[in-house]
């Protein structure tokens, strides 16, 4: 997938489990999703599952911090560089 295909299942995902009307409209790729309390602990725990079961990716704990969910498309970028280090070390094996 590519950063941009991320962000769109992301904002997707975010915008029907975690936002309702106007909300839901307002949210793009750069709203501050921890600052404005989309994201709190609980929802951060359901987003690492989505992206788990659903993306295919494995967030490790040393990046669950709020400069990597910041925003959506900060979260994509850390998954995009995740995917091609799975793929990096998919080849070399």
């Amino acid at each position: 997938m590519t950063e941009e295909d991320y962000v769109s299942a992301l904002v997707t995902f975010i915008g029907e489990e975690f936002l309702q009307g106007d909300d839901r409209d307002r949210l793009n790729d750069v709203s501050p999703l921890m600052e404005s309390g989309v994201l709190d602990s609980l929802r951060v725990a359901l987003l690492l599952t989505y992206i788990r079961d659903e993306l295919g990716l494995y967030v490790s704990p040393a990046k669950i911090d709020i400069d990597h969910f910041k925003d959506i498309r900060t979260i994509a970028g850390m998954l995009h560089e995740l995917s091609l280090e799975n793929n990096a070390q998919k080849e070399k094996a």
